[in-house]
């Protein structure tokens, strides 16, 4: 029996894993170090410096392990609640048709990567996940965040990946969409458009893709395919 769902290639949020991984292994690496010089100083087992400075790395290391354990789950947290989100919208892009290729994680030559990039009749679609807490709204062309403004507005992020995924896939006019796509219930709004971005819920994602003209016939989407799908795409450790 063929398969009528999507094509799915990457693992979805596996880059926003990575960077929390990072956030703690770095430090912690770098920690562990100096405990263990502070420490060899102090005993004269190692580096040629008084023991007493040693004494001083090691406590230095010992207290910024114990700042760390403080800090560490919201400096992580974030990181793997964005990459649940990418899961979340992921599942429901799974649900396109058959004709639809999805590239999760997919990395761009700059070394930035795109949550995901759909592609199929009605053209491609650079879709950037955020998995905020809190309500978030649109206003004036503003992305709110619980009633005010964020200081960063991804809008801004989904642009930029448009731009570099139009100069690879070399795209017809009209083919080439962003996505601003919030994981769960946090944005209330029904879908919009702000500066050629849609900005929707997870929630008929799949759906709303799939409402316009078809613009890419059975040629352009081998094409597209085949340029974009020679990107790296995150695929674990």
């Amino acid at each position: 029996m063929p398969d009528t769902r999507a094509t799915m290639k990457g693992i979805p949020g596996d880059a926003a894993r990575q960077r929390g991984l990072r956030r703690v292994l770095v430090p912690l690496t770098a920690l562990a170090l100096l405990f263990g010089l502070g420490l060899g100083a102090a005993l004269g087992a190692a580096l040629a410096m008084p023991w007493w400075v040693g004494v001083l790395a090691a406590l230095a290391a010992l207290a910024g392990l114990a700042l760390f354990r403080r800090r560490q789950p919201s400096l992580v947290y974030g990181f793997f609640k964005g990459a649940r989100g990418e899961e979340i919208v992921a599942g429901e892009l799974a649900h396109l048709p058959a004709s639809w290729t999805i590239l999760n994680g997919l990395i761009l030559p700059d070394g930035r990567d795109v949550d995901h990039v759909a592609i199929g009749p009605q053209g491609v679609f650079v879709i950037e996940t955020k998995h905020w807490s809190g309500e978030v709204s649109v206003e004036d062309g503003r992305i709110l965040a619980n009633g005010r403004p964020i200081a960063r507005s991804p809008i801004v992020q989904v642009r930029h990946a448009m731009a570099a995924i139009g100069a690879i896939a070399a795209l017809p006019p009209g083919a080439l969409h962003g996505v601003l796509c919030f994981a769960g219930r946090q944005f209330a709004d029904g879908a919009v458009h702000v500066d050629e971005v849609l900005i929707c819920s997870h929630l008929g994602l799949s759906a709303a893709l799939t409402l316009g003209p078809a613009v890419l016939d059975a040629t352009d989407l081998a094409r597209c395919v085949a340029r974009l799908g020679s990107l790296a795409l995150t695929e674990g450790f």
